[in-house]
């Protein structure tokens, strides 16, 4: 199945979303915030990502915006 990324600062939330996803049969990983996100990708991309709007270190249009302008991730 696929590899997810969730990106979610709300333990409840990012919780809850990991065991759906990984019942489904997907990998996840999670994160908390934008930083640990990045830092990830740069070794592995994901088949998809669940991201969060309001993040404490970056909102999640700006990282949006991000991944959009590098070609890898595009």
């Amino acid at each position: 199945m696929a590899l997810i990324y969730i990106v979610e600062d709300d333990a409840n939330i990012r919780e809850i979303e990991t065991i759906a996803l990984s019942n489904s049969g997907h990998e996840v990983l999670a994160f908390e915030n934008a930083a640990s996100f990045y830092k990830k990708l740069e070794t592995l991309l994901p088949d998809l990502l669940v991201l969060d709007i309001m993040l404490p270190d970056e909102d999640g249009y700006a990282v949006l915006k991000k991944l959009r302008s590098r070609t890898e991730t595009r």
